[in-house]
């Protein structure tokens, strides 16, 4: 899996202090045109546990050139760090010419009970792979307000 700055450990998670405080996980990931492939993981920012995700949003740039073809979701990471299993951005184009992409859906009612990454899972290869940012901005809040 692919990692951003704010998820390879040089940003830890911030935790909520009190109930309704809203907080920012924002990542940004360099993706190279190799690295641009079919099934590829780029994790973004981070979910602490006890926490609820209030909304994600994608700014991407254009990564696929040629025909476009390249297909993504976007969410929270499985466990095993190979694809997104708590959808909230699914079947997005938003990668074959750039753009921004927000939630759409909120699968999670419960708060997560450890650490839960946010990012892309590339689900259809694009056309002709090109290098750019990915950039995911994650808002939540903690448990106590309402979870």
């Amino acid at each position: 899996m692919l990692k951003s700055t704010n998820v390879a450990g040089a940003r830890p998670a911030v935790y909520p202090d009190e109930a309704g405080k809203v907080l920012v996980s924002d990542g940004t990931f360099e993706i190279a045109a190799a690295q641009n492939v079919d099934e590829a993981v780029v994790a973004l920012c981070s979910l602490p546990a006890g926490c609820i995700p209030l909304d994600f949003t994608l700014i991407v740039d254009d990564l696929d050139s040629g025909t476009p073809a390249i297909v993504l979701n976007g969410g929270g990471i499985s466990a095993a760090g190979d694809s997104v299993d708590r959808v909230m951005i699914s079947a997005s184009t938003v990668a074959q010419g750039g753009g921004v992409a927000r939630s759409t859906l909120f699968p999670m009612v419960a708060p997560v009970e450890t650490e839960t990454l946010f990012g892309i899972h590339i689900t259809t290869a694009p056309g002709t792979a090109q290098a750019g940012t990915i950039r995911g901005i994650l808002t939540y809040r903690a448990e106590e307000y309402g979870g």
